[in-house]
């Protein structure tokens, strides 16, 4: 159940970074960083996917854990 909830944070984190890191949205470089940093998001869409990839992980090897029988 953890790591399925962990799997669940790591994905949505991931997405954020991969898809949606943008101006308008929070955390973004230009709120973080000001104005003279840069736009290029690569690195974080790399990082991302990344994350997505582990999450997809996660998830399955929690699939693959099996409650011990009572």
């Amino acid at each position: 159940m953890v790591q399925r909830i962990v799997a669940v944070l790591v994905g949505i984190v991931g997405f954020y970074l991969a898809v949606w890191h943008t101006n308008p949205l929070p955390f973004n470089h230009f709120q973080v960083f000001g104005r003279d940093f840069g736009s290029q998001h690569s690195i974080h869409s790399i990082i991302g996917l990344i994350l997505l990839a582990a999450a997809l992980y996660l998830w399955m090897r929690a699939s693959k854990v099996r409650a011990p029988a009572a």
